[in-house]
């Protein structure tokens, strides 16, 4: 486990920088050091794939962002990495899903390793072996009726969940996840404070699960197969980067995260947006916050959901319905975690084939790119193709 002082000095020169990075002197009208960064209002023109439906692409986005010197490694072979550059061509970019479209080609480095359709499957077996907070056997659900995507009727009168052991509550992996749900808006488009309790909280989570076998053995794999370079306390940054670094979601401010739009659940738009952690649902369903309304599809990992399942299903939060809902059910926070995260490094916006218990799951993941860096847009679990 890394040194907590160190992280935080870390974590908080990070924080320093990408605020001192607004207030460098800019050219407004160009892309240059601009490529795929979020909607920003203070400039005239955007550089991101959203400006050509919204008309407001900087003259400059084709030949900078979409072709040229912007997207080719030609002459720039094992460069240091640049977050103004649109794509990488470092060892490094296989992990974080930004090698250029030619880096293989130029640099002769692949995609700075892969995981073949069998790994994924291997991984994933080891993962729900070594699952020790799964909770499969201390779970009770009501299902009641079936329904189909986004159907407003209410046709289960009692919720989802009948019981909940107790004694989850007090394990240590989900003491520290229910210690964040107070962190956020629901709104991506109000701006988060992430004052530095929370994300001390944050670390403490990620510390959490960096500790158990699920993640040592994630590491550990993806290591083996050249997909991930650095030690374990480079892999906790990563997964700390890649999960609680803040974006734009609603074109307007750094309102959303990968972890708050996943783990936690937002609402924009009169929809509710992600969502996909069944203990968060159950702890919001338990306050009287949520109603299900029924489900299609369910999903279980071993007899009886000896090591937990999965559920697609309609709900409400607080009167906003999602229509097409997907959750774990019972996993560990750091499986989800786990998956979530090796199938954006490996398969990323596209369906990823894991099994668990010999129980197909498609994950699918999207990415959210800003200068660069690579964040959790969604990910979430399905049972088919």
């Amino acid at each position: 486990m890394i040194g907590r002082t160190l992280f935080t000095a870390w974590l908080l020169g990070s924080l320093t920088l990408a605020i001192s990075i607004r207030d460098i002197v800019r050219d407004d009208s160009s892309c240059e050091g601009r490529c795929d960064d979020a909607f920003d209002s203070s400039y005239p023109c955007q550089c991101n794939t959203a400006c050509a439906s919204h008309s407001d692409c900087c003259a400059d986005y084709a030949s900078v962002c979409q072709g040229g010197s912007g997207e080719s490694c030609k002459g720039k072979c094992g460069a240091h990495y640049d977050p103004s550059l649109a794509c990488q061509c470092n060892d490094k970019c296989g992990q974080y899903g930004n090698c250029c479209p030619d880096y293989g080609e130029e640099c002769g480095g692949g995609d700075g390793g892969s995981l073949s359709d069998q790994d994924l499957v291997v991984l994933s077996e080891m993962l729900i072996s070594d699952d020790a907070n799964n909770v499969g056997g201390k779970i009770q659900l009501n299902l009641q009726c079936t329904t189909n995507n986004g159907n407003p009727q209410d046709c289960s009168p009692a919720p989802l969940f009948t019981s909940v052991d107790p004694s989850v509550m007090e394990m240590p992996i989900y003491v520290k996840l229910a210690a964040l749900y107070d962190n956020y808006v629901t709104s991506p488009g109000t701006v988060e404070d992430h004052t530095e309790e929370e994300q001390m909280e944050e670390m403490a989570l990620i510390e959490e699960m960096a500790g158990t076998a699920v993640m040592k053995t994630t590491y550990q794999f993806l290591v083996e197969k050249g997909v991930f370079t650095g030690t374990e306390e480079d892999w906790q940054r990563f997964l700390y980067d890649t999960w609680f670094g803040m974006y734009d979601r609603a074109r307007a401010i750094l309102g959303s995260s990968g972890f708050e739009h996943v783990f936690i659940g937002e609402i924009k738009n009169g929809v509710v947006s992600g969502f996909h952690n069944w203990f968060h649902w159950y702890m919001l369903e338990k306050a009287g916050e949520l109603n299900y309304l029924g489900y299609w599809e369910t999903a279980e990992f071993g007899p009886d959901m000896e090591h937990g399942g999965g559920i697609s299903f309609t709900y409400t939060w607080n009167g906003t319905q999602k229509p097409y809902g997907s959750m774990f059910l019972a996993t560990s926070p750091e499986l989800e975690m786990a998956l979530y995260t090796t199938c954006l490094m490996t398969r990323p916006d596209a369906k990823c084939h894991v099994t668990l218990a010999g129980t197909d799951v498609y994950i699918q993941t999207w990415r959210t790119t800003v200068g660069g860096n690579v964040f959790v847009g969604s990910s979430y679990p399905d049972w088919a193709l």
